[in-house]
């Protein structure tokens, strides 16, 4: 399998060349267009433990779905994420969790599930969910904007709506940002507050921010 990932820094789209008898797992809705003889086939993400309902109820949609391309012969798969913005391909060979809109694609054979993060989720204002995989082989990460990689060591704090990936080594817990005047006034809300030692993959822009623009924008609803 050779991954190219083309229009760097911006608008990206990976170029997976596909030899015979291999494949790759990606998000629904991700295909950009394939060769005429490579087969897709739709499965679910992994879904299991004390929160398989919740899972299904609050991940449902395009971005629980996925579809793995394989091919019969070499042949070639071009995939794009939905928002404008970079993507990076990653060598895991471990653990990662990964913001579930921030997941483009992976090796057939690295396992994906789901990790609950539980109230914290709930107020931050973003998913309940990050996905964790875990295995060998590559990985296809997306983002809204440009993607800053940062190593870890120690603290960091980082707003919880450019949060695209991180190592297992980090841990977090979400807080308010400053006093109370800035947690309302200030316009950042709550942060993500990383402990630990390892990388943390963030997106210079913020799809929450960008909805309450645009909501802002709209006129105002007649009654």
């Amino acid at each position: 399998m050779n991954i190219q990932v083309l229009y760097k820094p911006s608008y990206s789209v990976a170029k997976v060349n596909l030899s015979s008898g291999e494949s790759i797992k990606a998000e629904a809705g991700a295909l950009m267009s394939m060769s005429s003889h490579i087969q897709m086939q739709t499965s679910k993400a992994q879904q299991g433990g004390l929160f398989k309902s919740l899972k299904a109820a609050f991940l449902g949609g395009e971005s629980f779905w996925m579809n793995t391309f394989s091919a019969s012969q070499a042949g070639e798969v071009l995939l794009a994420p939905t928002l404008p913005g970079d993507i990076e391909k990653l060598e895991l060979n471990g653990t990662i969790f990964i913001q579930s809109s921030s997941f483009l694609a992976s090796k057939p054979e690295i396992d994906i599930d789901t990790k609950f993060q539980g109230l914290k989720g709930f107020f931050s204002g973003e998913s309940l969910f990050f996905l964790k995989l875990s295995g060998s082989g590559p990985v296809l990460i997306s983002s809204y904007g440009g993607i800053e990689v940062l190593d870890v060591e120690g603290e960091f704090i980082v707003d919880t709506g450019h949060i695209v990936a991180f190592e297992e080594g980090l841990q977090y817990e979400i807080t308010k940002f400053g006093g109370w005047k800035s947690f309302f006034l200030g316009g950042e809300g709550l942060v993500a507050k990383f402990k630990g030692k390892g990388r943390l993959w963030l997106q210079s822009r913020n799809v929450p921010t960008l909805g309450a623009w645009f909501r802002s924008e709209l006129p105002p609803r007649k009654e």
